[in-house]
């Protein structure tokens, strides 16, 4: 049942990978919905703003081996996900990048 609610980072890049993850990540919570829409245990990016033509919020599904690398100001959460034993495990980070080449203004 562990999450991470809405949030962004200091340094200039952050990331995630993922080492370890359940079968199944439980049951959707609220009932008539449809279960291919159910995300729990997702790691949610969100722009903040709707937009013409674009997502402001993409999900991803986490899978074994999967590395995603992302700048330190995008907000984004983990869904919790319940009815299982097994766990997820991964391993994040947030790194600096020389100023000299990451600060070009």
């Amino acid at each position: 049942n562990e999450y991470n609610p809405i949030h962004w980072h200091t340094g200039h890049l952050s990331g995630v990978a993922y080492l370890k993850v359940p079968k199944n990540m439980g049951n959707y919570v609220q009932k008539n919905k449809d279960e291919s829409d159910n995300k729990n245990g997702q790691l949610v990016f969100s722009h903040g703003a709707k937009m013409f033509l674009a997502n402001s919020v993409m999900h991803v599904k986490p899978e074994v081996g999967k590395f995603i690398i992302f700048p330190h100001y995008m907000m984004h959460s983990v869904y919790p996900f319940h009815d299982t034993e097994e766990e997820r495990r991964s391993i994040s980070f947030n790194a600096k990048i020389d100023n000299e080449i990451y600060d070009y203004f």
